[in-house]
């Protein structure tokens, strides 16, 4: 079945075009169609300033015709970013924060919203692109948006399905915001196809055991650099509490550390233990702590627990449910609420914790039961935006994260 293209519409800022398709080859007609569109806008307005940013943008050379003027405009792409959405709302979610970044990151974002798997085959295919009005002596930039729905075979396919709608030799960023499937075979085929992920371990199901074992697999086939949300999130965690030992009594206690509770929300009847595990497996990493008991339900407790060997000895860890209560904050499950760790040489009672208030973190250290140290940050409300953007402007792969994801993975591993 042929296209059918929906006129250009003029948008404050820019221009915008839609366009539908019901197949793969259809996408790419519908594409043709719109820039050669907005080539011929940028003629037809006489607009000596557009023709001359239409003129300067890098990816138009040798696409100029004989009399220098503009005729196919191209996309300013600059890597193409693979989004499978298979509920309405994580795709609206997924667009809203891909147009935040359109001028920072401008991108064929495809979004894939599979559907029933078991039903009759269709691909319905909505295509967005636009132009946004530069700067004075800025270049233009263009995306475009290609939202597919599919079902039946088709949608048990994906990757045979995406591969033509890649840009051949830009990037391709993956980004899997719900509970992605780690481990099955859809999975692995499109993460052959991407050289950057971006997932959320504070989504993962259950406890999150299964899908951090198999995450931490993936990291170390090496194919893929992984960038994790969940991961991200405990940057100001991480910060905090590292700086409390800038402090000149606790920097030599820091090897002496005996226990260590994260205390984390559960508004329902699972644990997620995912970024706790996370948490302590930064930890035993930057400690060089060797795991001596994995996670498990301790006997006689309601709560999991582990063991590690540092070189002064054993480091018990606790993992404890935190009642939501009415803080908004902890009602997302498997989030932080405190964190608190015990240490100190023979004599030396030494007690350093981060706890969360709402938005805000507040970071203070007891040294013999006096408080030397205190230090707090707040929370940005962030939606998706800024962790996209991460994983899109780093391509080298972030070695903290996964030294922290092989303790984790080793940690939650009898579990898994």
């Amino acid at each position: 079945m042929n296209s059918t293209a929906v006129p250009s519409l003029q948008v404050i800022g820019g221009r915008r075009w839609l366009a539908r398709a019901r197949d793969v080859a259809g996408v790419e007609r519908e594409l043709s169609r719109i820039w050669a569109a907005a080539a011929h806008d940028v003629e037809a307005s006489g607009d000596e300033r557009e023709l001359e940013a239409a003129r300067g943008e890098p990816h138009l050379a040798g696409r100029l015709d004989q009399a220098g003027d503009v005729r196919v405009r191209m996309r300013t792409s600059v890597l193409t970013l693979l989004v499978v959405a298979p509920r309405p709302e994580t795709a609206e979610r997924a667009l809203d924060a891909i147009n935040v970044l359109a001028t920072r990151h401008p991108s064929r974002a495809v979004v894939l919203a599979p559907g029933d798997l078991d039903g009759p085959s269709r691909f319905e295919a909505q295509i967005f692109a636009q132009c946004l009005v530069p700067a004075r002596g800025a270049v233009e930039t263009c995306t475009e948006q290609i939202v597919v729905g599919c079902g039946g075979e088709l949608a048990q396919h994906l990757a045979e399905l995406v591969t033509p709608l890649l840009i051949h030799d830009l990037p391709v960023v993956l980004w899997w915001p719900d509970d992605p499937p780690i481990g099955r075979g859809q999975f692995g085929e499109l993460v052959e196809e991407a050289d950057r992920m971006l997932v959320d371990s504070g989504t993962f199901r259950d406890d999150g055991a299964l899908r951090l074992v198999a995450l931490d697999e993936v990291v170390r086939a090496g194919r893929t650099t992984v960038f994790d949300v969940g991961w991200l999130r405990l940057a100001l965690w991480r910060e905090l509490l590292a700086g409390l030992f800038d402090h000149p009594l606790l920097t030599p206690e820091l090897p002496t550390l005996r226990s260590l509770r994260i205390d984390v929300a559960k508004p329902g009847s699972t644990l997620r233990t995912a970024k706790a595990a996370l948490f302590a497996g930064w930890l035993a990493a930057r400690l060089g702590w060797r795991l001596v008991e994995p996670l498990a339900a301790r006997h006689g407790a309601g709560f999991p627990g582990a063991t590690f060997r540092s070189e002064h000895g054993l480091v018990h860890l606790e993992i404890r449910a935190a009642a939501p209560g009415n803080d908004p904050a902890l009602r997302s499950p498997g989030s932080l609420a405190r964190v608190e760790l015990e240490l100190g040489r023979r004599g030396h009672d030494v007690r350093a914790r981060v706890t969360r208030q709402a938005d805000h973190l507040l970071a203070t250290a007891d040294w013999q039961g006096v408080q030397v140290c205190r230090r707090a940050g707040r929370l940005e409300h962030f939606g998706d935006a800024p962790y996209l953007a991460e994983a899109l402007d780093r391509g080298a792969p972030d070695r903290v994260f996964e030294a922290a994801l092989m303790q984790a993975s080793l940690l939650v591993g009898a579990a898994a």
